[in-house]
């Protein structure tokens, strides 16, 4: 279980070696881990919030550079670990991960914190949960930052008509490895073969995500043979730690999102909202993730009127490959809101 990261104290707001965790109950059975640098308040620089939301199989842990950055400048910070991660609620049955009601535990820890409009930014499955939470709550939205995936406007998931589409536009399924995290035997499969599943998620190639990640039953081939390869230098030994202790046990929570999605369990809560963003937008997305494909997201913009897109030279893990890039990027994008 993560219980630090890097960062910096909320108490002193100086740079410092460690962040501890906290917890939030948001009901008896349901709780929520997540660190929070609270922002700067007075009468001449009062910063706004960041909410910072991971995506699979990361943690709050991958949010560490933006925030010792922006908690640097005075910016509040939070960052849960999301559900199937950490000490948060973990269940394992998947009609649970429904994204509304993620949405309104998220609410709810606002609410304890007594902050009433973030910047949402999101990752992966982070990116889902933030675009969601800004359409379900435009109130409590000062602007929204999607990494690697972009928006995806409610709709029926049909995943084998997806994969003959993908294969069409891409010359690949890209989403074919979710077949083998749809399997009743893939988280057993997975920490079983940890080391093997991160060498591929963080491969040091990101071509390999093309031949050995995504195309169908790949990466089962890949993690149950025990195959490795060279891993990704922008991560320290101490950061694969942390992932490794999130991919070794506890897995099957995590696949969970990926169930639910395939389920379609969030129909019913979407079928009938306004599928427009209106918040300002960014998306940054990596010219080297095989998988998240930056052209794939081209149809976000006509749902979103307020619209910048920033593509960087790295794989699909953006802001630990170039976190400096990264923040950047969002620092100019902000100063042009608040």
């Amino acid at each position: 279980m993560l219980d630090t990261v890097h960062g910096i104290t909320s108490d002193q707001q100086q740079p410092c070696s460690i962040l501890k965790t906290q917890n939030y109950r948001v009901t008896n059975d349901i709780n929520y881990e997540y660190i929070h640098v609270k922002a700067s308040d007075n009468s001449s620089n009062s910063k706004a919030t960041f909410l910072f939301l991971h995506g699979f199989p990361s943690s709050l842990h991958c949010w560490r550079h933006q925030i010792e950055h922006f908690s640097k400048q005075g910016y509040g910070c939070i960052a849960p670990n999301l559900m199937g991660y950490g000490k948060t609620y973990s269940p394992l049955d998947k009609d649970e991960y429904k994204i509304k009601s993620m949405v309104d535990h998220i609410i709810a820890l606002l609410d304890h914190l007594h902050l009433e409009k973030v910047f949402v930014i999101g990752h992966d499955w982070g990116s889902r949960l933030a675009n969601r939470f800004t359409l379900y709550h435009p109130e409590r939205t000062l602007g929204l930052v999607l990494i690697s995936v972009g928006y995806d406007a409610p709709a029926i998931f049909d995943l084998d008509r997806s994969l003959v589409a993908l294969n069409t536009a891409f010359g690949y399924p890209t989403l074919g490895y979710w077949k083998f995290l749809n399997s009743d035997d893939a988280a057993v499969i997975i920490e079983t073969n940890a080391e093997s599943f991160m060498d591929l998620t963080f491969t040091s190639n990101p071509l390999q995500w093309k031949t050995d990640f995504a195309p169908i039953g790949k990466m089962r081939d890949w993690v149950i043979h025990g195959r490795r390869t060279s891993r990704a230098s922008y991560m320290t030994q101490d950061d694969y730690k942390i992932i490794h202790q999130s991919i070794a046990e506890g897995m099957q929570p995590k696949l969970n999102w990926y169930k639910a999605a395939i389920a379609n369990i969030d129909w019913d809560d979407v079928k009938n909202i306004d599928p427009r963003i209106n918040r300002p937008v960014l998306f940054i997305g990596g010219t080297q993730d095989y998988v998240c494909i930056i052209d794939a997201f081209a149809g976000q913009k006509k749902y979103i009127a307020d619209l910048k897109v920033a593509q960087l030279e790295t794989s699909h893990w953006v802001m630990e490959e170039k976190p400096n890039e990264v923040n950047r990027v969002i620092d100019e994008w902000v100063k042009t809101i608040v």
